[in-house]
Parts: C-alpha cells; structure tokens; sequence
C-alpha cells in the first residue's frame, strides 16, 4: 500500500483525517487506499484518500489491509449479521444496513427494502470500488433490485457528479415496507434520503405511547409519525408536509394500517406559513411533533440554522395546550443536543412557559454510532412536557 504521512495524532478512534495535515502524500493518487502514519512514524490506519476534499482521509481499518472485493464483502457480512440479530424477533422489512464508518466502509450507505436495496456513495474512494460493491451485494443477497441514490451534498464536495437510477432489476410497484410494526408505501427514487426516515424507528415508538387527545405532525413527510400518533390514541392529526407527493401519501399509509384515515387532517403547506395561521386562528394542540430538515450541511451555517429551531420552538410552544407535549428533533451533524436542549429552553423561558424533560431521543440502532466519533450521532431529539 501506498504511504501517506500526517503531522499530529488524531483521536485514535476517530476515523477522519483533515488535508490540512497531510504532510507527504508520496505518490498514492485519489481514491487509493492508503496507509498512514504520523511524522513519528506511527501507525494510524489504512484509510481512503482523496487530496480534493477537505476531509482527505476516511479510515477504515486500524490494520494494514487493502479495501478490495473481498474486504468489502466481509464488511457487509458483519453488517448484515449485526441487523439481522437486532430485528430476530420483529419482521421489519426494511433498515439500515450499513451506515458508513460505523461499519467499516467509509462514504458507504446501504438499505435494505423488503427484497433489494438502496445505496448511496458519497466519497472517491468508494466510488472507485462501486463495481466491488455491487458485486458483493448480489452474491450477499441476490436482491431481487439495486437502486442508487448518491446525490448529497457530501458527494459533491468529494468532486463526484451525482447519480441516480436503478442499477440491478426492476422495483416492484407499489412497494410496501414494514417498519416497526406500521406499513409504509415508499416512493425510492422519489423520496427524501433513500426513500424513508428509517432512523426514527424507535422514536415513533416513543410517541405512540404519548399519544393523546388532538396532534400537530410538522414536517410529517408520508405519516411516520402521524400513524403511530393515531395507533396511539390520539383522536385526530394534523399532518403538515409542503411536498404534495409525500403529503399524498399520508391518508394511503394510515388505510394501509387500517386506521381511519378521517382523523388524519393533511395540509400541503409550508411548516412556517402553517404555524403562523394556526396561532392567527388560536388552535391548540396535546401533541406536537417538531422533525425538520437539517436547516445545515456545513458548520459555517450554524447560526442560521439555530435561528429557525428558535423560531419554530416558539411557535409550537404558543400552540401548546396545558400539560402538551412536544418532541423536537435535529438531523443536522453541527447542531449538537446541547444546542437543541439551549433553542427550546430559550423560547420557554421567553413565553415563561415551564416545561419538564420526559425522554432524550437519538437514531435508531441499525444507524449505530461509533464510539470516538460523535460526528457519527448525528439525530438527536427531546421530548417536553408543559407544566
């Protein structure tokens, strides 16, 4: 393996290595893979290069050893065994079944919908083993459908147009997936992420037990939330999701749990336009569920990002009825817990309004975290109470 010298030690356990502090890169190219030891002459890991992204080196073993068909195969073996012992004694039918660093594949997100599989690259050095990839997966799995949907924003900043399509097969129409317990009609190459919010399988579960009397789903994108709110007990839903497809998809999904969709109210409106009409008109709500959209990529826009959890923290606090409860949520890797907890805590002491602390969320566990890697917990949430 090619050579690469860094001038520092990073965390040990920490899997990124900044450009910055590349001192020698010799002659490795981007995309190899490459071993890398500090100006001591240490050894830190064999990683995945690339000098074009900030972020030039992914780890992805402490051991000397090359990234090929055969380690990557193994990789997903492990992860797959790992998934499969979570769900032994429940039928999901779809999760995360790798989730990149944490399971030894950098850049790599795998899941895994009934029968085929979703994947997403999102650094050079993956790409430059996608034929390995896909190789590995039909002889893992034989899915019966390879669908590919690398198009993030981190994808971009490794230099890598996006792409997107089905790669293997043909995608069964309609598909429909199992998820803890509730049925979901998923639109893959339509739909945000790999076509579901798989990481919020517990925290679904969460709210259902709090469930009561008349809920506000924001962001509800195609009904998680919203259907275990009614599986619940909560006697009606306003389901609030400003993309038309997904929000046509609420009442399907509540039919297919056969749920009466006539407790589901869905409007097709911007959140921040909603909330605004809803104060306007004086509704009040039990329950409200806050799940936005990162606001962020990049820490440079953290403020900004912090000012729209401040506002609509506000808002649905206004809309609380005594004794509510609202569940708040952020997806956004520089938005930390304490940053959440601090926009939530502000706006309540501004409405002078208390509030007790009844459960701290985080992402499901087939998106495991890595220890001595925050950067990997990056769904976070809380659950308040109004006193």
């Amino acid at each position: 393996m090619k050579r690469v010298v860094v001038k520092g030690r990073p965390g040990q356990l920490h899997p990124w290595i900044y450009s910055k502090r590349i001192v020698d890169a010799g002659d490795a190219e981007p995309g190899d893979a490459v071993a890398v030891y500090n100006t001591r002459g240490q050894f830190l890991g064999s990683y995945l290069f690339n000098p074009r992204s900030v972020l030039a080196l992914r780890r992805y073993s402490l051991k000397e050893e090359p990234l090929d068909y055969l380690a990557i195969k193994e990789r997903l073996f492990r992860a797959l065994e790992y998934r499969r012992f979570l769900f032994r004694r429940t039928r999901e039918t779809a999760y995360r079944w790798v989730h990149s660093e944490a399971d030894g594949l950098p850049g790599l997100v795998v899941d895994r919908y009934e029968r085929g599989v979703v994947f997403q690259i999102n650094a050079l050095g993956m790409e430059r083993r996608r034929g390995d990839l896909l190789k590995a997966l039909e002889d893992l799995l034989e899915p019966e459908f390879i669908v590919e949907k690398s198009d993030t924003a981190g994808r971009r900043e490794e230099g890598l147009e996006p792409r997107e399509g089905v790669v293997r097969g043909e995608v069964p129409e309609p598909l429909v997936i199992t998820v803890a317990g509730m049925r979901y009609r998923v639109d893959l190459l339509g739909g945000n992420k790999t076509g579901f919010f798989l990481d919020q399988r517990e925290n679904r579960r969460v709210m259902e037990a709090w469930a009561r009397g008349r809920a506000l789903d924001l962001f509800a994108y195609t009904g998680g939330f919203t259907l275990h709110l009614l599986r619940g007990g909560a006697r009606q839903v306003y389901a609030v999701e400003g993309n038309p497809a997904n929000a046509d998809l609420i009442r399907v999904n509540a039919e297919l749990n056969g749920l009466d969709p006539s407790r589901v109210v869905v409007f097709r409106k911007n959140v921040f336009d909603f909330v605004e009409e809803m104060l306007l008109a004086g509704e009040q709500f039990d329950a409200i569920v806050l799940d936005p959209p990162s606001f962020t990529h990049r820490r440079g826009a953290r403020s900004g990002a912090l000012k729209g959890y401040r506002m609509l923290h506000d808002r649905v606090i206004r809309l609380l009825r005594p004794q509510g409860l609202v569940a708040t949520f952020s997806c956004a890797t520089h938005v930390s817990e304490q940053d959440l907890l601090e926009s939530f805590q502000r706006a309540a002491e501004s409405l002078k309004r208390p509030f007790r602390v009844v459960h701290q969320f985080q992402q499901a566990p087939d998106h495991p975290v890595l220890l001595g890697f925050p950067e990997s917990r990056y769904l976070k949430g809380w659950l308040f109470q109004a006193l």
